[in-house]
């Protein structure tokens, strides 16, 4: 993994390559690279590092129409320059850019070595033996490349993509011919887009706003060929399939910085919006709409990671309270090894991307065992989206930053709807609760924005800061429904300033976490609702004693806190199931603040991708 991007018919192709692998940057990446089809050659460019790296490389390359690129996040070996996409074959005949990972690579090779000791492995990809499955193929098919026509390439290509385990997207390229493009998906994501002219696909959507209207959404398996003229796509049994393209949700602003310095801090200052739309057609105060529950389940289970599994733990405290129905958190990657157990179950799969392998994973394992499914997800038209039974959409249009954030507070609002329409099912949230709840809801967005532009939270955030300075370690502490909070606030800050944070319960302080505290150890403290509250004032003492530098987030109403912290930074209040999104915001800022003090990158963390597609 981790970004593809291809363009035939166009003869601004380098151009549109460059352009589609900056879009495609927000993934996370360590070197990138394109290849050209140009005459009698493949003109191949590949540079460790930022895309401004490889930028030099391509300013003089002749003119091509049909051309494949990538920007790699390592997997199969170290990020250097032999890793980094388009891998050749042998004499450079054949091109691959590929997302995924092969699992029968050791076998593969070894067969290759056996049938031509006469090629060698430039790198330590797995991606790399494609390329030379195709060839030998080529090779024993007796095919003149250069003058084949398109069965008998499409021919060869299902012998490969028949030989591969694992999951991939594949583009590749052929020298001597610049008017096509194989590709192939499995376990991977893959778009495809033709206008009668040009084609283009790319493993992300965000990479063709503003260059297509349309586009194909390849299914589990498709694969085919993208020609000047066509694109022709078959399935995994090699029947063609009439594929109808779908209009892209998303517009070209929504996925620009519009006059923000990161894309980090746009999305911040976007969840009011947010807010307003996921719960636009949904909320009323007299019923929940808009979406569906697959069956009346005695139990749940939430699959999710990341950010997503924290949305869900929340999910879980708002299902249990109005539902009154138990529910099991997984982390997706468990959940698929897992036996099956207790009554049949409703799960429900959280994912930003929709593409996210380990999640996509448990849906099909809860689907094989017999479990109706519901996603929860942003991108309406991702694999997850269109495999479960049921989808609730959050609506927060395109998250570039890699650090989810407006798409926590979605995902977040999707798992209390869920909870309400169940406790209407339950007959345990009554139509007054709802009321009550609708008339807070609608205030929200509002409450965030005068928040989002308060001057005295802008210098309390300030103050907080300076905790931090050269500081390795730092703890968030929650109870009840702003635990989550504390583990989403920990995995923020690890994620973007590379300061070592963990998110702990209250009650888990004596079981552990209190002998890392020291000396100037900051601490945030996020306040919970009931009966809790006052148990986390007590945890604010019990780390002050040990010489922590305790910061307190809570709501304007709160008086006691003053007295149990060094800072308090109060946010406006509202309604308690609502409370912990203003909580998370201030986690945020006070991330995002510290990164940026410390001179990192807050859009594109080191080592992390956005959509996480391997296992």
């Amino acid at each position: 993994m981790c970004g593809i991007f291809g363009v035939t018919g166009d003869s601004r192709t380098t151009e549109l390559l460059i352009k589609g692998l900056k879009r495609m940057e927000y993934r996370g990446y360590d070197s990138s690279g394109i290849c050209l089809v140009n005459g009698k050659r493949l003109i191949r460019k590949r540079a460790v590092g930022p895309l401004s790296n490889l930028e030099p490389l391509v300013e003089d390359l002749p003119n091509s129409e049909c051309g494949i690129a990538h920007t790699r996040w390592a997997t199969h070996g170290a990020p250097t320059k032999e890793n980094a996409h388009p891998h050749f074959s042998k004499d450079s005949k054949i091109a691959v850019v590929h997302n995924g990972i092969i699992e029968n690579e050791v076998e593969l090779r070894k067969k290759i070595k056996l049938l031509d000791d006469g090629i060698a492995f430039e790198s330590e990809t797995d991606s790399e033996l494609i390329a030379h499955l195709l060839l030998i193929e080529f090779e024993n098919s007796e095919i003149d490349i250069k003058n084949a026509k398109e069965e008998e390439i499409l021919s060869c290509w299902k012998l490969v993509l028949d030989k591969l385990e694992g999951s991939f997207a594949l583009a590749v390229v052929i020298n001597g011919r610049n008017d096509f493009i194989l590709f192939a998906r499995k376990f991977a994501p893959l778009i495809i887009s033709h206008d009668g002219e040009r084609g283009i696909l790319a493993s992300d959507v965000s990479c063709v706003v503003g260059l297509t209207e349309e586009v194909f959404y390849l299914n589990e398996g498709d694969w085919g060929i993208l020609t000047n003229s066509e694109v022709q796509i078959f399935n995994v049994d090699g029947e063609f399939v009439e594929a109808e393209a779908k209009k892209l949700e998303w517009k070209l602003g929504e996925a620009e910085l519009g006059g923000y310095p990161t894309f980090m801090l746009k999305e911040i200052y976007e969840q009011p919006r947010v807010v307003r739309d996921c719960l636009r057609g949904r909320l009323s105060r007299d019923k929940i709409k808009g979406f569906s529950i697959p069956f009346n389940p005695r139990l749940l289970r939430i699959v999710g990671c990341g950010t997503a599994y924290n949305a869900g733990l929340l999910a879980r405290y708002y299902i249990e309270q109005l539902s009154k129905i138990p529910v099991i958190l997984d982390h997706a990657h468990e959940f698929r090894y897992g036996a099956p157990s207790g009554p049949k179950s409703l799960v429900i799969g959280i994912s930003q991307s929709g593409e996210t392998a380990d999640t996509l994973a448990a849906i099909e394992a809860a689907q094989e065992r017999g479990y109706p499914t519901l996603g929860i997800v942003n991108v309406e038209s991702s694999t997850i989206a269109r495999n479960v039974d049921s989808l609730l959409g959050i609506r927060a249009g395109p998250e570039i930053g890699v650090a989810s954030t407006k798409a926590f507070t979605g995902q977040v609002l999707g798992g209390l709807l869920v909870a309400m329409k169940l406790g209407q099912l339950s007959k345990t949230f009554h139509r007054e609760d709802l009321s009550y709840f609708d008339r807070h809801a609608r205030m929200l967005p509002t409450s965030m924005e005068r928040m989002l532009n308060d001057q005295n939270i802008k210098t309390k955030l300030w103050e907080a800061q300076q905790y931090f300075i050269d500081k390795n370690h730092a703890f968030f502490l929650g109870r009840n429904t702003s635990y989550p909070i504390a583990l989403e606030g920990a995995l923020k800050l690890k994620e973007i300033s590379y300061i070592h944070a963990e998110g702990y319960a209250g009650g888990e302080l004596k079981h552990g976490p209190l002998a890392l505290v020291e000396e100037g150890t900051p601490i945030i403290v996020i306040a919970s609702e009931g009966s809790s509250h006052k148990k986390l004032l007590g945890n604010a003492r019990e780390v002050a004693a040990r010489g922590a530098k305790v910061i307190f987030i809570t709501h304007q109403e709160d008086d006691l806190a003053d007295s149990h912290a060094d800072l308090v930074i109060k946010v406006p209040r509202t309604h308690d199931l609502l409370q912990p999104l203003l909580y998370n915001i201030i986690c945020q800022l006070l991330s995002l603040n510290i990164a940026e003090e410390r001179g990192c990158n807050v859009d594109r963390p080191r080592n992390l991708a956005k959509s996480v597609t391997v296992e």
